[in-house]
């Protein structure tokens, strides 16, 4: 008898890769039952980066995150330096009016934000400062100073009025109570200074030489470690430059110095303990000069621009070209052959036919410096 023949085996069904299954969503209760601590640390991130409008974001997402957090509007909170701008750069060429947004930049991390400004009805728009305040003034007399932190909102108020031909500012942080407001008029070469409860601002009249002189370490940041006395702390450095005659253009980067020679090359020197040593290396940095104001960057966080590089522009007549001075070799070169700029008025204004570039904007950064609007309401 025949062995039976066993039923054909059935085909198995191809199975596809193992998938893994998406984590349960944590219910939306749950967030605000975040362990304050975990709270804490993700803020501390926010602050560390000196995001500070991401974390006043984070503070807003509810009540719990609020109460784990400390709030940068406290009077308490006005000495902490955790809420303090740091290098952030304002990059328009002109103040906008209310309720347009203005473009800002982290000199460190290389974020752009764009940022409303709150309702300034009752203020004008005097100038910015290199870390990234706004300087306003009373519109009704007699034009007292506020100091604007744009990210979190705060508003330091002076006492003291503003002058009306103030062109660039710098705000300092004395200790743990006193804020310090520095003017510079370069029409009438005048420098103001007050602190915050002075009734009025105290006026000084340099020599044009030393006026130049401090308006461009304290807008470079070089003597940012004196706050008193920044003729004190760059002594050295005045008294070489004004000896030699020559352009130059410092840096608030380890008090690194920028000079142009009058072949037009490039050389960068430090400001050791009583002179200066020339450098051939600033390492991953990149610096951009201009005869307004002067900005180191990490040229790691900036794709497109070059390190130990420093970029410059060259202004003939109407126009101007944006040059790169590799400080190794000192081989310059342009970046376009075409000119960058033209001038309109007292601006040089970007060339409307190319798109923009991070090395278009910084480099529009040093050779503009936006007018006041106290100073353009008074002239209408």
């Amino acid at each position: 008898m025949a062995a039976p023949v066993p039923p054909p085996a059935k085909k198995r069904k191809k199975e596809g890769p193992a998938r893994l299954e998406d984590p349960p969503l944590l219910p939306d209760a749950g967030w605000p039952a975040l362990p304050p601590d975990l709270v804490r640390r993700v803020a501390d991130c926010l602050l560390a980066t000196n995001d500070l409008d991401c974390y006043m974001d984070y503070r807003a997402v509810c009540s719990g995150w609020r109460a784990a957090t400390d709030d940068p509007r406290t009077r308490s909170a006005a000495s902490d330096p955790r809420f303090r701008l740091r290098r952030w750069i304002v990059l328009d060429d002109i103040f906008h009016s209310q309720g347009e947004a203005m473009l800002l930049l982290n000199a460190d991390t290389g974020r752009f934000l764009r940022k409303k400004l709150p309702p300034l009805s009752d203020h004008s728009i005097v100038a910015t400062t290199r870390s990234g305040y706004f300087v306003l003034a009373k519109k009704s007399p007699p034009h007292a100073a506020r100091v604007l932190n744009p990210l979190t909102g705060v508003v330091i108020r002076f006492v003291a009025p503003v002058a009306p031909d103030v062109g660039s500012a710098d705000v300092v942080f004395i200790g743990s109570s006193w804020v310090k407001l520095t003017l510079f008029c370069d029409a009438s070469r005048k420098v103001y200074w007050a602190g915050h409860n002075s009734i009025r601002f105290f006026v000084h009249e340099p020599k044009q030489e030393t006026y130049r002189f401090l308006r461009k370490t304290t807008l470079g940041g070089v003597s940012a470690d004196d706050t008193k006395d920044p003729m004190k702390s760059t002594a050295s450095l005045y008294s070489f430059l004004v000896a030699v005659d020559i352009m130059f253009f410092p840096v608030g980067l380890a008090r690194h110095m920028f000079v142009t020679n009058v072949e037009g090359s490039i050389y960068v020197f430090k400001n050791e303990i009583g002179k200066l040593v020339a450098l051939d290396s600033i390492n991953n940095y990149a610096i951009f000069i201009g005869h307004q104001r002067s900005l180191a960057i990490d040229a790691d966080k900036f794709p497109g621009i070059e390190a130990n590089c420093v970029y410059y522009t060259d202004i003939l007549g109407s126009s101007a070209h944006i040059c790169k001075c590799n400080i190794k070799d000192r081989k310059v070169e342009r970046i376009s052959e075409a000119a960058e700029f033209v001038k309109r008025g007292k601006q040089f204004v970007l060339v409307a036919d190319r798109p923009s570039t991070i090395i278009h904007l910084l480099s529009s950064y040093t050779i503009n410096i936006p007018e006041s609007q106290l100073a353009l309401q008074q002239i209408q």
